[in-house]
C-alpha cells in the first residue's frame, strides 16, 4: 500500500515537472517574441525619426530636436572720405604727363597725388585723357580704395564724370584709375563750356577702407545701473536713517556708512571715540542748510543740481570736508563764469581757498580784458586790500605775450 501511494506520488511531481517545463519554454519563446517585437518598434521610430528630420532637412525647416542658439553680430566696414579740387591752367600747352602736388587724408596717415595724362596711357587710349590716383606713401600692408573724378565746366557744374568702379587694393608707389577718363577733342571743344580762360578743373573723391569692426549683439539686455539714484532716494526720502546733520536750526536724516564711505570728515567722526559717534547727531557750523543739502547730495549721487548757482559757497563747503572732486568741479563753474564784472572778486576769492587752477584763469582773465576790469568798482578794492594780488597781476602783464600798451597799476 505504502509502494502504491509513493508511486502515484512519484507519478503527480513527475507531471508538474513537466507542466512547468512547458510553462518555461512558452515564456522563453514569448519573452523572445516580445523582444523582438520591442526592438522592432524601436528600429521603426529611429527610422521615422530620421525619415522627419531628412524632410525638415529638405524643405528648410529647423528640427524641433535638435535645440539652437540665436546668435547675432553685427559688422560695420567704415570708409573714410576726402575730396580735392585741382586746376590746371593753361591746359593746351599741357603735354604728357602732369602731376599735382601731394595732399593727405583727415588722419595724415595717407599721401596722395594725382596723375594726368594728356595723351593717354597705351596706343589704344591715343587723343584720351587719362586719370590716375597716384598713392605716394602708405602702410606696407597698402590700402583698399575707389575713386571718383569729375570735370567741371565754367559754371562749376560735373560735365564729365566716372569713378575707378569696385574697391581695389593699392600699394605704395602704385595707382589706380581710368587710362580712358575722356577724349580730348571733348575737352578742347568750345560747345562743351570746359575750358575758361584756358583753365582746366577737376574734383576727385578717394574711398578708403578702414577696418571692420565686429561686435556680437547681446541676447540679454542688461539694466543700466541706477545706484546713484537709488542711493539718492534714501537721502531724499530719509529712508532707514541711522544719523541726524543738523545746521540752522534744522535736521536732516542721513545714514552713517554712505557719509564715512564718501567723505574723510564724516569717516573720522564716526570712526572715532568723538561726539558725533556716541550720538548719532552732528552740528555742522559755518554751511548754510541748503549748501548743506547740495553737498550731502552730492556725496549720495555724486551730481550736483544747483552747482551754477551756489558754486561759490559750495567750493569753501567742499574745502571743509576735503571733498577733492566737489571742489574741482566747483572751480570749474566758477572759470566758465568769469565776467568783467565779477573776474576780481573771483581772484580775491582764489586768494582765501587753495584753488590754483581758478587762479591762475582769473588772472589771465584779468590780463586779457584789463581795460575794461580797471574801470569797475572792485578793482579799487583789490589796489588798496590785496596789493599782492596786484603784483601777480603786473608779473603777468609783462610775460611773454603780453599786450604792448600797458596802463599803471599803481
Amino acid at each position: 500500500m505504502t509502494k502504491q501511494v509513493n508511486g502515484e506520488k512519484d507519478r503527480e511531481s513527475q507531471g508538474c515537472e513537466s507542466l512547468y517545463g512547458e510553462w518555461m519554454q512558452k515564456e522563453c519563446l514569448q519573452g523572445d517574441s516580445r523582444d523582438e517585437v520591442a526592438e522592432e518598434n524601436r528600429d521603426s521610430r529611429e527610422t521615422r525619426h530620421r525619415q522627419r528630420r531628412g524632410d525638415f532637412k529638405r524643405r528648410g525647416i529647423p528640427d524641433p530636436a535638435v535645440k539652437m542658439t540665436s546668435i547675432h553680430c553685427y559688422t560695420q566696414c567704415k570708409a573714410e572720405r576726402f575730396s580735392l579740387t585741382w586746376t590746371i591752367t593753361n591746359f593746351s600747352f599741357a603735354e604728357g604727363c602732369v602731376e599735382s602736388s601731394f595732399f593727405t587724408n583727415a588722419r595724415e596717415q595717407l599721401k596722395w597725388s594725382l596723375f594726368l595724362s594728356t595723351n593717354g596711357v597705351g596706343l589704344q587710349n591715343e587723343r584720351c585723357l587719362s586719370f590716375y590716383f597716384n598713392l605716394v606713401s602708405g602702410p606696407e600692408t597698402g590700402v583698399r580704395c575707389k575713386g571718383r573724378m569729375a570735370i567741371l565746366n565754367s559754371e562749376g557744374e560735373e560735365a564729365i564724370s566716372r569713378d575707378t568702379g569696385r574697391v581695389e587694393s593699392l600699394m605704395e608707389g602704385f595707382a589706380i584709375g581710368l587710362p580712358n577718363f575722356t577724349r580730348w577733342d571733348d575737352i578742347m571743344a568750345e560747345e562743351a563750356g570746359i575750358l575758361q580762360d584756358d583753365t582746366l578743373t577737376l574734383t576727385c573723391e578717394i574711398h578708403v577702407l578702414c577696418r571692420p569692426e565686429n561686435t556680437q549683439l547681446q541676447q540679454v539686455k542688461v539694466p543700466e545701473c541706477r545706484m546713484a539714484e537709488e542711493l539718492g532716494d534714501l537721502w531724499d526720502q530719509s529712508l532707514l536713517p541711522d544719523c541726524s546733520l543738523v545746521v540752522g536750526g534744522q535736521e536732516f536724516q542721513a545714514h552713517k556708512a554712505i557719509l564715512a564711505a564718501r567723505c574723510p570728515v564724516f569717516r573720522a567722526m564716526f570712526l572715532h571715540d568723538m561726539k558725533e559717534r556716541r550720538t548719532n547727531r552732528v552740528d555742522i557750523q559755518g554751511v548754510e542748510p541748503e549748501v548743506l543739502k547740495e553737498l550731502v547730495t552730492f556725496i549720495y549721487t555724486g551730481k550736483v543740481p544747483n552747482l551754477q548757482d551756489m558754486a561759490t559757497e559750495l567750493l569753501v563747503a567742499a574745502d571743509m570736508y576735503l571733498l577733492e572732486r566737489l571742489k574741482r568741479m566747483c572751480e570749474d563753474a566758477l572759470c566758465r563764469s568769469l565776467t568783467v564784472e565779477n573776474a576780481v572778486e573771483i581772484l580775491i576769492f582764489t586768494d582765501l581757498h587753495l584753488t590754483p587752477n581758478l587762479r591762475e584763469e582769473a588772472i589771465t582773465f584779468i590780463k586779457s580784458h584789463l581795460f575794461d576790469i580797471i574801470e569797475t568798482p572792485g578793482w579799487e578794492s583789490l589796489q588798496a586790500d590785496h596789493p599782492h594780488l596786484i603784483g601777480e597781476v603786473n608779473r603777468a602783464l609783462f610775460s611773454v605775450g603780453a599786450p604792448a600798451k600797458r596802463p599803471c597799476l599803481f
